[in-house]
């Protein structure tokens, strides 16, 4: 009895929790419908009233992304149903760049704890919140804990506020691996490695078959980070007005303690609460004590915003429609594989099409390829490698690295015109590897399954679970892991114009952050994406251009079913395990990986 109580609540409580969602979801597709209705017999160019004398919030830790799928409520505007995806970076950078001569737009406000953000996302910021400040309007910072990375934009600003109570973080950067070979150890599985010849710094394995960092791979992430500690460290103390060394001083001896310190050492102007903050604003737009400060969210305010579609010298904006020649933004954001790609990963075969659609399409004069990538398979690689080649070979082509262009992100970069990349961008990871888990131990020892078969041939159970690898096997994969590595170093060699050995000498599977790239040969210039769209329209010689971006996105409605179910995975993982959910994605990861892998092994963030 007990049971059947049991299994009948828990089919009852199902059957009720799938009613609900059926609820949530109709009532969803009911308001994008409506919404997208309204929008449509109001006007798009409607849909978004900045008021005059507002303030521009911009909120940190809103997550910045390269590309996003578009969503059927984009064009909701109703309190409480926003949508907390995210921003595209692009339309951050436009909507503070139109922010700059809109004269319903008084001055900016940045909130934000933490930056949701790469390290080179978190530059592009800074330098956009620099350029509005210098056209003569004003930035003002107020939080109640900064962390590093929120502060360093934030310093940017003309005033920066703290909370009476508040805290700020100082400490220096760090970086932290987990490692996972005792607890693969435990449970009977053994990872078999592949690697390059000289592939030293190649660490992707490191965390399955070591308990820490390899000397090789400290000295590349020591370099990085002291890399980005400099950078940072000398803007914040030009902002600040500090002299040489002081940061070092503030983070080495811990002189943050008390929020009183932030104003003594000059790193905040004054302590105040958010009553404080406000008589600030209004004294800035000139308003009396009660009355309404206006202001719009940066999200809300880049619908407002015409995309910057067009290119015209000396004409007004709004002309793409007339216009004919064009220049194709092709987008490669995230991991490499073969097949179909999202706005997420990079599929070989979505791809390489929409470089072959931009190379025969006969508008389009130029390709400017956006890589935000730490690779993945070689294979995948190759294919897209080969349709950039081709490209290249009708019309400019030139390639603007986002956070990260490694390993394979930078294979499919190689053949490109020029290469620009911010100065944080981490790039290179020149090399390959290969990782098989060896499970007979878990399989047999532990779980008791035992295997048996027949076979024609020595080799026919070449990869079972229930044996190894021989040593003429072991000699093929080295062989096969080898030969992708000197095709590696051939691509690299023949798009860099430089020497096999060359390459090998900074390659070896050694990461580099962007400034360092541009001294050893692997990036052309610093530069954002616009910085590359105005190289690649010079070379194309083009005045009057239109831009497109590729792949073309899926229907809204389309994309908005399809993410449902992986948002939801990953709430519930991230509801569950915490900040430790990202160990289990990593682990994930790399289970789906196939083949031989030009990949990078971490991803490096400034909290």
């Amino acid at each position: 009895m007990k049971q059947f109580i049991k299994f009948m609540f828990a089919s009852t409580l199902g059957t009720i929790i799938a009613f609900v969602g059926i609820i949530v979801i109709s009532g969803i597709i009911m308001a994008g419908v409506i919404g997208s209705a309204m929008v449509f017999a109001k006007g798009a160019k409607d849909k978004v009233k900045v008021k005059s004398n507002s303030v521009l919030v911009v909120d940190l830790e809103k997550q910045l992304v390269e590309r996003m799928e578009p969503s059927p409520f984009d064009n909701i505007e109703i309190d409480g149903f926003e949508d907390n995806r995210g921003m595209e970076l692009s339309k951050f950078l436009n909507a503070v760049e139109h922010a700059k001569a809109d004269t319903n737009i008084k001055g900016i406000m940045l909130r934000g704890k933490f930056f949701m953000g790469s390290m080179s996302t978190m530059n592009e910021v800074r330098e956009a919140i620099e350029q509005f400040q210098d056209s003569g309007k004003f930035v003002l910072a107020y939080e109640e804990v900064y962390t590093q990375g929120a502060y360093y934009i934030a310093s940017a600003a003309s005033e920066v506020y703290l909370n009476q109570e508040g805290l700020l973080e100082m400490n220096g950067l760090r970086t932290e691996i987990a490692f996972f070979k005792n607890a693969l150890d435990k449970i009977g599985v053994e990872p078999v490695v592949l690697k390059g010849p000289d592939n030293i710094y190649k660490s992707a394995i490191e965390p399955f078959t070591r308990e820490g960092m390899s000397d090789p791979n400290k000295e590349q992430i020591q370099r990085i980070i002291d890399v980005v500690w400099d950078d940072m460290s000398e803007k914040v103390m030009e902002s600040r007005g500090l002299a040489a060394g002081d940061l070092d001083a503030i983070a080495n001896e811990m002189k943050l303690g008390m929020p009183e310190s932030a104003v003594e050492l000059g790193l905040v102007d004054d302590l105040m609460y958010y009553d404080g903050i406000l008589a600030n604003l209004r004294e800035k737009l000139g308003l009396e004590e009660d009355d309404d400060i206006e202001s719009i969210t940066i999200e809300k305010y880049a619908k407002s915003v015409p995309k910057q579609m067009a290119k015209s010298e000396g004409e007004e904006e709004g002309k793409s429609w007339e216009l004919k020649d064009e220049i194709a933004i092709i987008y490669a954001v995230g991991g490499i594989n073969s097949g179909k790609g999202d706005a997420e990963s990079i599929g070989s075969e979505t791809l390489a099409l929409a470089i072959r659609d931009a190379r025969t399409d006969e508008d389009v004069k130029a390709i400017v390829m956006r890589v935000a990538s730490p690779g993945g398979s070689a294979l995948a690689s190759d294919v897209i490698w080969r349709e950039a080649k081709l490209a290249g070979e009708v019309k400019p082509f030139i390639v603007s690295f986002g956070s990260v262009a490694a390993s394979g992100g930078y294979y499919i970069s190689a053949s490109a015109d020029r290469i620009f990349a911010n100065s944080n961008t981490i790039t290179g990871s020149i090399g390959v590897f290969g990782m098989i888990p060896d499970a007979r131990e878990l399989l047999t020892d532990n779980m008791g399954i035992t295997f048996d078969g027949v076979k024609t041939h020595d080799h026919a159970d070449f990869g079972s679970m229930q044996r190894g690898f021989d040593e003429a096997e072991m000699a093929w994969l080295n062989n096969m892991i080898t030969n992708t590595y000197e095709d590696f170093l051939a691509v690299v060699a023949e798009g860099r114009g430089m020497t096999r050995d060359e390459v090998d000498s900074i390659a070896r599977g050694r990461v580099w952050i962007g400034s360092d790239a541009v001294e050893i040969g692997l990036v052309d210039e610093i530069g954002s994406l616009e910085d590359a769209i105005e190289y690649a329209a010079i070379e194309a010689e083009l005045e009057d251009y239109d831009l497109i971006e590729l792949p073309k996105q899926k229907d809204p409605w389309e994309a908005f079913f399809e993410d449902f179910a992986g948002n939801t995975k990953a709430t519930v993982g991230q509801w569950v395990f915490g900040e430790e959910y990202q160990w289990l994605k990593r682990i994930e990861d790399i289970k789906d990986m196939e083949g031989v892998q030009a990949r990078m092994p971490y991803e490096i963030e400034v909290k």
